[in-house]
């Protein structure tokens, strides 16, 4: 799909990446996780009952608690080092059927330094919790419809926005999402921007319609 510089001239909206919510969620997974499994070590120490064998049990999640956080903490890091991304789209969202025309901006100038990779997809998010109504939460995602493409750029600068032509299909469904659950339909662009420093992922949710 080809990529143009442009700006959008119609009544539009503008809608952030879901990166940062993504890394901050990781992070707070990972103080829980750490919180919940070093307070039980502490009172079984404390108890005299920490033996080898419960801290074999316990160490998977003191790791699991380790890698969430340094992945989340990377991934706050880097956004708050080279910022985030946003999707510039008309008012009314997009049409099944039509092509829909967008723009891609930094928050800061990025150099890429290869092809972006763009991938549209259709989602259905299935969410419940266990039984009981005090179980963990839990959801299944599974791709109803995707397309990939790359194109060629340089330098993204925040004013100047970068044209991308969204190609929806004929058929599909319209964006449903639950509010209370989160289960639903959502359509996803996800762009990856690599750079020399590493590769920018810019996640969107963009609500499409029915003709």
């Amino acid at each position: 799909m080809p990529g143009r510089r442009a700006g959008l001239r119609l009544a539009r909206m503008r809608l952030r990446s879901d990166t940062p919510i993504l890394h901050a969620s990781l992070t707070a997974a990972s103080i829980g996780t750490l919180g919940l499994a070093g307070m039980f070590f502490y009172l079984m120490w404390m108890d005299g009952r920490a033996t080898v064998w419960f801290t074999l049990f316990i160490a998977p999640f003191l790791l699991m608690g380790v890698l969430l956080g340094f992945f989340g903490l990377r991934g706050l890091t880097r956004l708050a080092r080279y910022g985030t991304w946003v999707l510039t789209v008309p008012e009314n969202g997009g049409q099944l059927g039509a092509p829909l025309s967008v723009s891609l901006s930094p928050t800061r100038e990025v150099a890429a330094n290869r092809e972006l990779l763009c991938r549209l997809q259709c989602v259905r998010t299935m969410a419940w919790r266990n039984r009981g109504g005090g179980g963990s939460a839990r959801s299944e995602s599974t791709t109803l419809w995707k397309e990939e493409w790359k194109l060629r750029t340089g330098i993204l600068h925040p004013r100047l926005g970068l044209g991308l032509t969204l190609p929806f299909p004929d058929e599909g469904l319209e964006t449903n999402v639950d509010q209370t659950t989160g289960s639903g339909i959502r359509w996803q662009l996800n762009v990856v921007v690599p750079t020399e420093a590493f590769s920018h992922e810019a996640m969107f949710e963009i609500p499409v319609r029915r003709r």
